[in-house]
């Protein structure tokens, strides 16, 4: 006699490759949201103006917070990076090779962003004491022209997505709880004086797109072709 919830389980699990679909396609509306939110700003020249609005805010929560943030996302102390590495080595270990991917990109990509498009830093372009500035250990000198895109955004953007898609894919409670370390992260490099609203949403989008692409590849299968 043939089981009944064996074969709803059978169906349930050939049609689990419908749904995934319909959530990357909100996840790409959202994407889009951000693209014109992002386009919007630059068209209309305000990102200088929507920098001191957002930053002259910085007093809603203490600066403890926006360092400990701009700390825990300096590219430089490869805090998000190891962490990244070691959760997936320990639970999913089989996707580790799409992360160092996903590591040394993140790393390339921004740099070399940063040194092209050359973005003056707001301390540079805006008078002094117009608007607030906390700086506990970057080097303001060397990093005055490199602001587009922010790496501190861009690293945490990594993380959050590469977690969120690894671990969390069904859990939204704990996907909103990243996101929002994540809008955090934005928000205190804006608030510590560091960047400007565009370096931060493009720096999100850039994330969100390296984790698709260094994912979507079956490195496994590459390699083994060439051994």
């Amino acid at each position: 006699m043939s089981n009944p919830i064996g074969k709803n389980n059978m169906i349930y699990n050939d049609l689990s490759h419908l749904r995934k679909p319909k959530r990357s396609f909100y996840n790409w509306i959202i994407f889009a949201v951000f693209l014109t939110l992002a386009l919007g700003i630059w068209f209309i020249g305000i990102n200088h103006q929507l920098f001191l609005e957002i930053n002259h805010e910085h007093g809603l929560l203490p600066n403890v917070l926006w360092g400990g943030l701009n700390l825990l996302s300096y590219s430089k102390f490869f805090i998000l990076p190891v962490l990244l590495i070691i959760l997936t080595f320990s639970l999913k270990r089989e996707r580790i090779l799409n992360v160092l991917l996903l590591v040394i990109a993140y790393y390339v990509v921004f740099a070399a962003l940063k040194v092209a498009v050359g973005e003056a830093r707001p301390y540079i372009v805006l008078p002094e004491g117009s608007f607030f500035w906390l700086n506990y250990f970057e080097d303001a000198v060397k990093s005055a022209h490199k602001s587009f895109p922010s790496g501190h955004t861009g690293n945490m953007a990594v993380f959050v997505f590469a977690v969120s898609n690894l671990f969390f894919v069904n859990k939204k409670s704990l996907q909103f709880i990243m996101l929002l370390l994540l809008i955090l992260t934005a928000f205190a490099r804006i608030c510590t004086g560091w960047h400007w609203p565009l370096d931060v949403i493009a720096s999100g989008l850039i994330g969100y797109l390296l984790v698709k692409l260094c994912f979507a590849i079956d490195l496994k299968r590459l390699i083994s072709k060439r051994g």
